[in-house]
């Protein structure tokens, strides 16, 4: 790749990592170290004009005051002085933000940043693909101005302005041919070169290999409605606003002043690295011919008929295990999830992109499996930022598999094996998963004559999603003060037609096969996690009258085969997870979720308006700048951070056991 030697290496926090990315780091010959408060001779530079400061050479180009650093600490950061924990490090980072550097080389724009502008970016691609790391991602470069403190930038390579210099590329000067693209961005369409094939692909490579590194910077982008991408510049404050903001964002969302990268279609990469949305299993049970995967339909008619087929398997085949009551198929008990029939040993698939934080495997209990996997889940609708939760129960015991496990099992360099967990024990992990990935089989559960295979899937959350989101169908109930058991009228009338004030296995039976379950779709449930020891559970069956006719040793015995095996959210799994420790969260029906989730993005993309069109571009206004180009911002105001004493207001008054949690101030929205 070039006369460059990528090592494929990553710095953060003074330490190094191996990812699958042509990266050449500041430790690498050409040796592109921000970090040096010296000018550093390049091959576009090759003497540059600097002049001696206090403390190194200032930069020779037009700034507001002689200055030498060209970088600084992220404030959240400083208390640690110069080697600050990596999880710290971690939980600071959570926006990606992407430039175009208007050069015709990286060395150029290394060139003009560290000489000239007194600038940096943590990352440059050439136009060949080669990925330059400057500085510590650790440390804070001068790239996005106020942004800086909790981002990540790249810088690359193109010359941008096609109506500057429209044979720029041609015949092969300035490295390889260009399609000019149209953009439309703050209502001024521009005509703009695209990027290089080789850039993409490394710049996949490189955000794949930092998913492991920096959890916080989830595969989202800047949306003006579900799924399609924002053009304009964001507003800074505010939940939806880009201080708050986690994800990929452009230089241009954060300042009307600028408008790189141009054509950078966001959705396009975002949607390469989270993967294709599925159904966690197969909804007619069997894969289509050629279907590897339950991809989710881009037509409403056919994700209404798959999502008909869920409800199928769980109000019509399940015989218990739906939601919000009746766990296995009896009982006011709060159930969170819904239980679907499949065969034994099908895959499970996760249906949205996020980290698998919880898992556990070994053998069966009385009452069959009660391994499972838990993920998080970091993702934006439109311009609400959604945090949930999705956990598949009863999985079948992948440590016995004698087929290839899914690879959060497997590999070598994370997972379970590198925790080297005992089996049946609780693990705590931090695997970034794409949206389809295989991540368990259909495992047996059930007490007595209702074990078969079957898995429990659940979607909750700690805080109440798609607030302020129109039409959202969604109603709450709070179901705190009944414990562990729904006294809920709205849900308990509707099942108990006998007025015992319990429910039965018949009623409840009676109801979701008949077609009940239809009025429970869409009702969020406030309430304690079954899987959770506290409140107790012997004291809470012991109180109503549901479980009366049983002796307190049989409610013990119980408790001890149907209950204690399955349980797994305590403090220190709530802590690492980012979960409630009370265990009290919203708990959504997973099939509806998932439904209305998909018809969400479906919707507005039909609505979306026309592409940019080149018949429309215009000369770029004066006050619009690239980053280094001709008509560009000479003082770097737009990309110095205005002091290097401002605290991030994210991120005030926040000790290691915080940041390493990814807590936001409450001015930043939940993270």
């Amino acid at each position: 790749m070039g006369k460059y030697r990528p090592s494929g290496n990553l710095i953060i926090a003074n330490q190094t990592f191996k990812i699958d990315a042509p990266v050449v780091t500041f430790m690498d010959p050409p040796f592109w170290n921000a970090t040096s408060h010296a000018c550093i001779p390049t091959e576009n530079d090759p003497r540059p004009a600097c002049i001696p400061g206090k403390d190194g050479m200032v930069p020779y180009g037009k700034l507001p005051a002689p200055y030498t650093q060209r970088y600084t600490s992220r404030p959240a950061l400083r208390r640690y002085g110069a080697t600050p924990p990596l999880d710290a490090v971690k939980a600071v980072i959570r926006q990606f933000v992407v430039h175009h550097d208007g050069c015709n080389s990286s060395d150029m724009a290394f060139a003009v940043m560290q000489n000239e502008r007194g600038l940096s970016c943590h990352f440059l691609i050439d136009n060949d693909g080669t990925i330059f790391q400057t500085i510590d991602l650790a440390l804070a470069a001068y790239h996005a101005a106020e942004w800086n403190f909790g981002s990540i930038g790249v810088e690359l390579c193109n010359r941008g302005d096609v109506k500057l210099d429209p044979n720029y590329y041609s015949g092969g000067k300035h490295g390889p041919n260009r399609k000019p693209v149209p953009c439309r961005i703050n209502g001024h369409t521009f005509l703009a070169f695209e990027f290089t094939e080789a850039q993409m692909t490394s710049f996949q490579q490189l955000a794949r290999g930092l998913q492991r590194y920096l959890p916080n910077i989830p595969a989202e982008y800047p949306q003006s409605s579900p799924g399609v991408q924002h053009w304009d510049t964001l507003p800074q404050q505010g939940s939806s606003g880009s201080f708050a903001f986690s994800g990929y964002i452009g230089h241009y969302h954060l300042t009307g002043q600028k408008w790189d990268p141009g054509p950078f279609d966001f959705k396009k990469f975002c949607s390469a690295l989270r993967g294709s949305f599925c159904f966690p299993v197969f909804p007619k049970g069997e894969p289509k011919k050629g279907e590897d995967r339950p991809i989710v339909p881009q037509q409403a008619d056919e994700l209404k008929e798959a999502a008909t087929e869920l409800y199928k398997a769980n109000e019509n085949k399940a015989d218990g295990g739906f939601f919000p009551v009746g766990p296995w198929g009896e009982a006011r008990l709060w159930h969170g999830g819904v239980h679907i029939t499949a065969k034994a040993g099908a895959p499970v698939f996760a249906p949205f992109p996020g980290r698998l934080v919880v898992a556990r495997m070994g053998a069966d209990s009385p009452i069959g499996s009660v391994n499972f996997v838990l993920l998080r889940h970091d993702m934006a609708l439109g311009t609400s930022k959604v945090q949930f939760y999705s956990l598949y129960m009863h999985l079948a015991n992948e440590l016995a598999a004698t087929d290839k496990p899914p690879e959060w099992i497997s590999k070598a360099d994370g997972g379970w094996k590198k925790q080297n967990a005992k089996a049946g024990t609780v693990v705590l992990l931090d695997e970034p998963i794409e949206a389809g990935t295989l991540i368990g089989h259909v495992g047996k559960a059930g007490p007595g004559d209702l074990a078969k295979a079957q898995v429990h899937i659940e979607f909750f959350a700690n805080s109440e999603l798609f607030v302020g989101v129109p039409n959202a169908p969604f109603d709450v109930v709070d179901g705190t003060a009944g414990g562990r058991f729904c006294d809920t009228p709205k849900i308990n009338d509707l099942i108990d037609s006998n007025h015992d004030g319990k429910l039965s296995r018949q009623e409840i039976s009676n109801f979701y096969d008949g077609g009940g379950g239809s009025q429970m779709r869409s009702v969020v449930t406030f309430h304690v996690s079954e899987w959770t020891a506290e409140p107790s559970w012997a004291d809470a069956l012991r109180v109503p009258k549901d479980f009366k006719d049983l002796k307190p040793a049989e409610i013990d015995q119980m408790i001890a085969d149907q209950i204690t095996p399955s349980l797994w959210w305590d403090p220190v799994v709530a802590k690492h997870a980012r979960l409630a420790p009370n265990g009290e969260v919203y708990h959504y029906n997973p099939i509806f979720f998932l439904a209305w989730f998909n018809q969400q993005l479906l919707d507005a993309a039909a609505l979306a308006g026309p592409a940019a069109s080149a018949k429309d571009a215009k000369d770029i206004p004066k006050d619009l700048l690239d980053d280094f180009g001709v008509n560009s911002d000479k003082d770097g105001a737009s990309m110095r951070s205005g002091t290097d004493v401002a605290e991030d207001p994210c991120n005030k008054q926040l000790g290691l056991n915080e940041l390493s949690l990814g807590y936001d101030a409450p001015e930043c929205g939940p993270q």
